[in-house]
């Protein structure tokens, strides 16, 4: 099995309530903003290092920031079990009410691997088209598709994103091991969606044809994922997305 984790945002015992210390600094940082993950490489340069709480409230393991996330220790060390040294975590002070530095340590993490796995005749996806750019993109929502993933292109992995297929919002699918782990160390608060896994291989003809076959065409498109992608390795050269 497989979930789809994302931050919960609506609900008040989830949100402490942090504001950047310095958010006039990075002007930018809404254009840049990834919930909780990017799937690709983020400059530690562009996230902001510290903020403080505006109300006396709980704060959880994980919790939405401004533009990103806040996971703590415990979710660290539960990532780099499952996959060392594969994700980013970006220290960040936070401080309570009162300005006294909180006793745990926080880190904005992001996920760095993007692969498609979602197979889109099972899961009920529809493609659609763009006016009047004629782009095709999905609406595929995780509240309202029974997702269906390809077990081949999972592999081994614990943490990813998808580049074409990618749910709206900023979650991540992660392994039935990895959920299994959040749950009994209590990890909080994370919802989770159970996505069911077929013994099919997933083919980009199969799935992503219709924005391949556009792209090829008229190249990619500024801010899809897939524009991202390229843009990261052309100006890092590397493959670590």
């Amino acid at each position: 099995m497989v979930y789809f984790l994302e931050l919960v945002r609506y609900q008040r015992h989830a949100i402490p309530y942090f504001t950047w210390d310095d958010e006039d600094n990075f002007p930018e940082f809404g254009h840049i903003a990834f919930g909780l993950s990017s799937g690709f490489w983020v400059d530690p340069q562009a996230i902001p290092k510290s903020a403080y709480q505006e109300r006396d409230k709980r704060v959880p393991d994980v919790f939405p920031m401004p533009g990103c996330n806040a996971v703590n220790q415990r979710f660290k060390d539960l990532v780099e079990e499952f996959e060392p040294g594969v994700h980013q975590f970006m220290p960040i002070e936070l401080r309570n009410k009162a300005g006294e530095p909180l006793t745990d340590n926080y880190y904005v993490f992001n996920c760095m691997v993007s692969v498609d796995t979602v197979l889109v005749n099972k899961s009920g996806v529809q493609w659609e088209i763009d006016e009047p750019s004629g782009q095709p993109f999905t609406r595929m929502k995780s509240f309202k598709h029974d997702m269906v993933l390809s077990r081949p292109a999972i592999g081994g992995r614990h943490l990813w994103q998808g580049l074409y297929l990618q749910p709206s919002g900023s979650g991540v699918f992660c392994s039935d091991a990895f959920q299994k782990e959040l749950k009994k160390r209590k990890i909080r608060f994370l919802d989770q969606k159970h996505c069911a896994e077929a013994d099919v291989v997933w083919t980009p003809e199969d799935n992503i044809q219709p924005i391949l076959d556009w792209e090829a065409e008229h190249g990619f498109h500024e801010g899809h994922r897939s524009w991202k992608r390229a843009k990261i390795l052309k100006d890092r050269g590397k493959l670590e997305l």
